[in-house]
């Protein structure tokens, strides 16, 4: 596990205590909290930025070429749930 020391203003430490101490949690958990927060916004920016980059790229939306494949997965006949095949667990009697 990673540790640090952090130099904050008075001010930003008093905060920081504060908005941790109204959420009932450590400053440990809060900055982790707040961490956490800011990677799921990073993540939800870089997703924003690839579609929008796919979007801008007409050659990769072209999907023709899998429409003949798709066609025939659909044509196959549909194996009801029950009878399809799936992993035997240990322990169990077929």
């Amino acid at each position: 596990m990673f540790s640090t020391t952090l130099r904050l203003a008075d001010e930003l430490a008093v905060f920081l205590q504060e908005a941790a101490r109204a959420r009932s949690q450590s400053v440990n958990a809060y900055l982790t909290c707040i961490l956490e927060e800011r990677r799921a916004e990073e993540r939800r920016r870089k997703l924003a930025m690839d579609w929008t980059a796919y979007a801008a790229d007409a050659s990769a939306q072209d999907v023709d070429y899998a429409v003949e494949a798709q066609a025939e997965i659909v044509a196959e006949p549909q194996v009801p749930f029950e009878a399809a095949p799936g992993p035997r667990r240990a322990g169990r009697k077929p």
